[in-house]
């Protein structure tokens, strides 16, 4: 079992998902096997495809607290002006 360094996987996995080379391609431009870098970009595509519930939580949690101190913002501004 050989280790690869996390800089050469997220290489291969941004030519394969943002520049749109095969996973055959990606591998000879940075003289791999194939099957690996398929490897790579599978694992990639489902941790990206389905957040877990935990992540999905979180997400909303932060856009809920964005718009709390939006909101919280406008009705300080509104008693300022009103007095």
């Amino acid at each position: 079992m050989k280790f690869y360094p996390d800089e050469l996987k997220d290489e291969a996995i941004r030519l394969v998902v943002k520049h749109r080379l095969t996973t055959r391609e990606a591998a000879q431009q940075l003289g791999l096997r194939g099957e690996i870098v398929r490897v790579w970009v599978r694992r990639f595509r489902g941790r990206t495809a389905r957040p877990n519930d935990a992540d999905q939580l979180r997400a909303c949690v932060q856009k809920l607290a964005i718009e709390r101190d939006t909101l919280a913002g406008i009705a300080a501004r509104l008693l300022e002006k009103t007095g």
